[in-house]
């Protein structure tokens, strides 16, 4: 019998990435238009039922955060139950409750065993159906909110963050923090959190998903039951509108004098979740900042040494997002991570990459995506993707493939077409006495303070040396 010796100073070849089947699931909906998906995963006798509504933070109008303390409100009480009814009831069952908002969409879900999903569909329409806004825990709510902002107002990369969406998006939605302003949480009321529930958690404007150990028969009939009489109402906003792109650079500073460090973020308006091109802009994003092996943190944290991590991130929603890319760097050396930024965006629109680095980005990503849809509730948040952006229900089962097929030139076209280094919002929370007259060479400095106010005549500072 020969015998093979294995040679364990060569790293073997890596197998050819394949698609992954997404799982099938079943859909259906009710006489009154509620959608309903169940996916069955009978691994665990575990279930989550979710119901999502259509439109979040994008539709908060005058009160900024209104969607997102709406959605925390569903699980305070109801006409039936107290807060504390629902967390115990739930909890007594061995399951979680939660609920929240992001820009495109609200919830309420629970996990929950298998043999209690009636008790958790019970509780899931009271909760989205009769929620009763109690006036105590509006105040305790409004008060965590109001600490919160307060907090977030001493923290640099907030600041940074919700000065750059302003500065990108301007009058857009897209411009005001999700989570609220000290003005708005302090004059949201009943009267406002009740008509956006109302609006917004109509049976045309939602769809209930369940996930785990499940039957697709039975779970109609509960929701038959407890949301076949669910009103109908098309008159809930659907569209958000298309955020205008700034025609020139903008640079601002945020002040926090005692700083040790900046954090900066250099980016423009993006792109929307189900443009075509998003794929290639996905993997774009991953060779320019998108991981621990991308360009921008080779080198401002490699090669530089300017920081801990640098990022890049297409927050793409249902219209195009904020593309950013930041990092936190010592103050004096603020301009010259900018600098790098700007060179890295410039030369990847400028020259195509290599082969080499194509396809060890590439791997790392077909590698990594099936780990992303092990378990049923990362299958859940994969189909949520797909009703919200209104993909289509095989999008995931080509990822793979799709990503291989792209080339170095196909990259460069989605560089050359989403990213604008000379369009760029530049933005920095730090020293601002020092910054306006570093960033200067950037373009014109305008400096606010956290409370967003503009600081017309602060004192410059020479940079050390």
């Amino acid at each position: 019998m020969s015998t093979q010796i294995l040679d364990r100073s060569t790293v073997p070849a890596p197998g050819v990435p394949k698609d992954v089947t997404f799982p099938n699931y079943f859909e259906s909906r009710l006489p009154n238009g509620l959608k309903v998906i169940v996916y069955e995963d009978h691994t665990l006798p575990l279930v989550s039922v979710n119901m999502v509504a259509y439109g979040g933070a994008a539709f908060d109008g005058d009160y900024p955060g209104l969607a997102d303390m709406t959605a925390e409100l569903l699980t305070k009480g109801t006409a039936e139950r107290s807060a504390n009814d629902i967390v115990d009831e739930i909890e007594f069952l061995g399951g979680s409750i939660g609920s929240g908002a992001g820009w495109d969409s609200m919830s309420v879900g629970i996990s929950i065993l298998s043999r209690h999903v009636d008790r958790a569909m019970e509780v899931l329409a009271d909760t989205t159906r009769n929620p009763a806004f109690p006036e105590e825990e509006i105040d305790r709510v409004r008060q965590q909110r109001l600490s919160d902002i307060l907090q977030n107002k001493s923290n640099p990369t907030s600041l940074a963050y919700e000065r750059f969406c302003g500065a990108v998006f301007g009058t857009h939605p897209y411009a005001q923090p999700a989570d609220g302003t000290s003005a708005s949480v302090e004059a949201m009321q009943e009267e406002q959190f009740r008509a956006f529930h109302r609006a917004r958690f109509t049976a045309d404007n939602c769809f209930l998903i369940l996930v785990g150990d499940v039957q697709p028969d039975a779970m109609m009939e509960y929701a038959e039951r407890l949301f076949g009489d669910m009103a109908a109402d098309a008159s809930g906003e659907r569209s958000v509108p298309q955020p205008a792109v700034p025609q020139g650079r903008l640079v601002q500073v945020v002040d926090r004098p005692s700083a040790v460090q900046s954090s900066i973020l250099v980016g423009h308006v993006g792109i929307a979740r189900n443009h075509e091109d998003y794929i290639a802009v996905y993997l774009l994003n991953m060779v320019f900042g998108g991981f621990f092996g991308s360009r921008l943190n080779l080198n401002l944290r490699e090669d530089k040494g300017f920081t801990y991590g640098a990022h890049a991130r297409f927050d793409a929603r249902i219209q195009p997002g904020p593309f950013s890319a930041g990092a936190e760097v010592r103050n004096e050396v603020t301009d010259r991570a900018i600098e790098e930024i700007l060179h890295e965006m410039e030369r990847i629109r400028s020259e195509a990459v290599s082969e080499e680095e194509l396809e060890k980005v590439k791997n790392y990503v077909t590698g990594s995506f099936p780990l992303q849809i092990e378990t049923a509730a990362q299958v859940a948040q994969r189909i949520v993707t797909i009703e919200l952006y209104g993909l289509d229900k095989t999008y995931y089962n080509s990822f793979n493939s799709r990503i291989l097929a792209l080339t170095t030139d196909d990259i460069l076209h989605a560089a050359r077409k989403w990213m604008h280094p000379e369009k760029a919002v530049i933005v920095a929370a730090g020293r601002g006495n020092l910054l306006r007259n570093t960033l200067e060479r950037f373009g014109a400095v305008d400096v606010f303070d956290p409370q967003g106010a503009r600081i017309p005549n602060i004192e410059s500072q020479a940079q050390d040396t």
